[in-house]
Formats: C-alpha cells, structure tokens, sequence
C-alpha cells in the first residue's frame, strides 16, 4: 500500500475520517443505525469533495459489522474486501465510459439477482449525467420499482443535467466545498505520517490553488514531495510558486501594487522587462490573481494575521485608501483576459491600462455629454485627466451636482471598538455559527450606564446569537472581547427590530389608553366602542 498515490493511501475508510460532510455523515450513520435505508442516492458537489469515498463507506456500513455510532468495522473482512476491490455484491461503474442504453440494460439484468454475501447488493454509479436520454429513460423504470435489498448511489458533479424523475426517487445528499483550513488540517495531517517538511505557506498555496478539492490538494503535495521534498529536505514556498507557475512573490507584490496605485509606467516597465527577461507570463498572471485576491481579503479585515504579515506596510496602507469595489473592478479586468495567446503581452498591457484608467468611466463620460448637449462648444462636460502615474479626474460642470462631496466617513470611536471585537471573534465558533458573522448583523452599540445594547438587524440572527450563547465556551470568548475593547466588563442586551417595534406600540398603546380614561373622568363618551376595543389591544 505504501506505492499508493496520496489520494488513494489516505481515502477515508469511515464516515468519521470524511473531511467536512459532517451534515451528510451523521445523517447517514443515523439511518444505519435505524434502519432507514433508501434503494436509491443522489450524491452531488464538487470533484474531489468525498462522494465516491462516502459511497463506498455506506457499501461496508450496510454489509458489515457496525459500531455503536453507525460507522462500519474497518478490520472486518467485508470492509477489507471492499477497500480491496473484491467485494461481489458492490459494483461500481463510470457512466463517463458506460453511457449508452445497453451498457444500462445490461446492468439492470444483474440487478434481478439477489446479494450472495451480504444483506443488500450496491451499485454505484459515478458520473451519471454522462448518462444518454435513453439510459436515464431504462434506469428510471428499475428506480420506481427496485428489488429487494438493492440500493443504488448515483454520484455526480452536475446534477442540473440529471432528469428530474431521476432525482425525485432518491435521497439527495449536497457535498459542500471543502474550506481551506479543512484541506490544510488534512494535508498537516498527511505531512505528520509521511514525514514531509514544508513551510506552512505551501499548504496554504496548496488549499487555495485546490479550490476546495481534496484530492487535488493531495495529488500536489504529493508532486511537491516528489520535487523537492526528497531526503528529508524542506519544501520551500518558492519553489511551490515555480512548480505551480504562481510567479515571484515579490514581482506580483510590486505589480500589483503598481497598479492599486495608479503607477502605469511602473507596471508597463515591470511587466515589459519580466517578459524580456524570458518569464513565463502566464505563472505571474496567476501569482497576480492570487496576490489581488489576497488585496480583496485585506480590504475586507478577513485576512488571518499570519497571511496578513507578509505583506509590506506600504503595501496595506496602499490597500486602506483604495475602494473595495475597485478591487473588484480590478479583479474582474484580470481575470477575463488570455495570456495563452500569441498576443499575450499586449493583452496583459492593455488590462494594466484598463484597471488603472478605467476606460469604462471614459465611455460612460463620453456618453453622458453626447446626452446632455451635442454642441462641443459647452462646457458642461465631464474631462478625464491622465497623470504620467496616476489618474486624476477632473470634472467641470454648472450644475448644482458638482457640489456633492464623495468621501469616506471617519469611523467614530464606538465604531473601531466594535470592529474590534468583531475582529477578536473571528475564530470563534464552538457550537454551531461563527460569532464575529453573527456581530457583523448588530447596529453598532452606544455604552449607556455600564450597559451594551446588541439590537441584531432580524429575529433569525439574535436568535442564532442565543444559541451560541448557551455554549459556555462562546460567551466566556464574547466576554473577553468586550472587556479588552471597552476596558471594563459590561452587561449585555440583546434586541431586534420586532422587538423594538413591539415596545413601541405598547408604549403608544398604554398612552393612548390612559388618555381615554382621562377624557372619561371629565364627562366624554365612547362614540365607536369597535374603536376603543383596538386601540385598548
């Protein structure tokens, strides 16, 4: 086994080994143990999330010995002959290769023949949108009316190209894309048993370039291991970049920060001079994404410190003047266009100028005095002026619209101490819901007698708020935050806007009440008694 790649050595062989499905696990664990077993699957998400794996394990729960919690004995010698692939009555087929009508009749003939070693015979189908109309159509026919002790699990990344007679007569079960921190535990995890050193800014390339995919992420560490990790040497994080075509850290840092500062020249000069120089510009286009996408994070204070650290003061404090939605535009410029072509670095040169000048303003600036007036001799237009470095805009107008100031509201103090509690809770999540996610949904609070007032935009969030609040764990975190960002500890209030509003009325109501008794002392009369019955309500 020790010849095995990665993602088949280290394939999950229970469901508690499975990397974050615990939604479909435990679901699946229950209805073992229950004995609520379907006769047919739909295992659906992204490659390398787990579907087949999970298959698989479900085969050895319902064949096998079983634990208390659900979860079948891998020692037992069906789980054995399953991982082995020697086990009768699993049968496993690619639709990718076996799509036609007959390959599926020919299937559906072996389903009349009862298990032979264990209580239930599995078939599963991977990839079964590759399936033809006429296949889906013979399938369907055994789905409404299985034999017994026959289950089938169909998986698929594409389930919108699966009949929808098909998907209602199965139990549906969505793999969710795996987060960074769920590939990069696995990964330390792989490192630990296979002795690999690596520089923690490799497993977190890896992660990311893997885009939630386990198997991917497994099948390059494996090839950076092969690389450069033999003799127990040290992966090191550039060559994770040169081995990934990332580019130089230090080329896409400058780049794009000659572009987040308008610098057109020095991005020109940078990107001219790299492509003179023989650079692959496709590997600093990617380290350029990832570098602008990184620039997204830090806008947005979701940056973990530790990735937060290796980018310059300069660099941040560029970040900080700068929109979030003009990070976005950016983003957006890049990513739509082909360094693959022959005109690669035109195409990259003509992006450094998009982004920086924003030819799109230019357009919509022509467009909007061609509106107004058509005489060219007015001068109520809209002027773009391009600095050697930078751009500056310039807009000359007689309206009273040009009076109108756009700039960025100082943050109160109130303000920066609840961000920072928000930023202190970050991690926070022990029962259920992220604590700092659920803050960010609080108007922020005002300190009245020792007081904190939390009132939470909807009822649905305070009342995920309590919830999290009944973990000990939770609240002592919550507790911390406040005391460190306010320097004192301070009771808490917890509202939401039904609430307020509910105070209100009965305010209003209780004020109402009282004058109409008032008025009934001094000699008035109730004329509309259905009236003073709903006012009293």
């Amino acid at each position: 086994m020790d010849n095995q790649v990665f993602y088949r050595k280290w394939r999950p062989f229970d469901f508690d080994n499975v990397v974050g499905q615990n939604h479909i696990t435990s679901t699946l664990k229950r209805a073992i143990l229950l004995e609520r077993i379907a006769h047919a699957y739909l295992f659906t998400g992204p490659r390398g999330v787990g579907k087949t794996s999970t298959a698989r394990i479900l085969a050895k729960a319902l064949n096998s010995e079983i634990n208390d919690d659900g979860n079948p004995v891998i020692e037992s010698e069906t789980s054995l002959a399953i991982d082995e692939g020697r086990y009768l009555d699993l049968v496993e087929i690619d639709a990718a290769s076996n799509r036609r009508i007959d390959d599926v009749r020919e299937l559906l003939d072996s389903v009349q023949i009862q298990p032979t070693l264990g209580k239930y015979k599995i078939y599963i189908i991977d990839e079964v949108h590759m399936l033809t109309p006429e296949a889906f159509n013979a399938l369907l026919k055994t789905l409404e009316e299985p034999p017994p002790n026959i289950v089938f699990i169909l998986a698929t990344t594409d389930s919108h190209k699966i009949p929808d007679t098909i998907k209602s007569r199965c139990q549906r079960f969505d793999f969710r894309r795996l987060s960074d921190d769920d590939v990069i535990d696995r990964l330390i995890e792989i490192c630990d048993s296979e002795n690999i050193e690596t520089e923690q800014e490799v497993l977190e390339i890896i992660a990311r370039i893997s885009w939630g995919s386990l198997r991917d992420a497994e099948s390059l560490l494996e090839q950076l291991h092969i690389s450069y990790g033999g003799n127990n040497n040290e992966i090191k994080e550039e060559q994770a970049r040169e081995f990934l075509g990332l580019g130089d850290f230090e080329i896409c840092l400058n780049l794009a920060f000659s572009i987040i500062n308008k610098k057109s020249s020095e991005a020109l000069k940078l990107i001219n001079s790299e492509y003179n120089k023989g650079t692959n510009l496709n590997s600093i286009y990617q380290g350029l994404l990832e570098t602008l996408r990184s620039s997204l994070l830090i806008k947005a204070g979701i940056l973990e410190q530790e990735n937060l650290e290796k980018y310059s003061d300069e660099f941040r404090s560029s970040i900080s003047k700068i929109s979030l939605e003009k990070i976005l535009e950016i983003l957006t410029i890049f990513s739509k266009i082909k360094i693959d072509e022959s005109e690669k670095l035109l195409n990259f040169e003509i992006a450094i100028i998009d982004s920086i000048v924003g030819k799109q303003t230019v357009y919509e600036a022509k467009a909007h005095h061609q509106t107004i007036d058509n005489k060219p001799e007015q001068t109520n237009v809209q002027n773009k002026i391009l600095a050697e470095d930078g751009v500056q805009e310039k807009y000359v107008t007689n309206s009273s619209e040009s009076k109108v100031n756009n700039f960025r509201k100082e943050k109160s103090k109130d303000e920066i101490k609840w961000d920072d509690v928000i930023y202190q809770t970050r991690r926070t999540k022990n029962k259920q819901f992220n604590i700092s996610a659920l803050l960010r949904n609080v108007e922020t609070p005002i300190v009245t007698d020792n007081k904190i007032k939390l009132k939470f935009k909807s009822n649905a969030i305070k009342k995920h708020f309590m919830d999290e609040m009944e973990d000990p764990r939770s609240k002592n975190a919550l507790k911390l935050a406040i005391n460190k960002s306010y320097g004192s500890e301070l009771d808490l209030q917890i509202s939401s806007p039904k609430e307020e509003n509910n105070q209100t009325d009965h305010a209003q109501q209780k004020e109402t009440s009282s004058s109409i008794k008032k008025a009934l002392s001094m000699g008035a009369k109730i004329i509309n008694n259905e009236t003073s019955e709903d006012i009293n309500e």
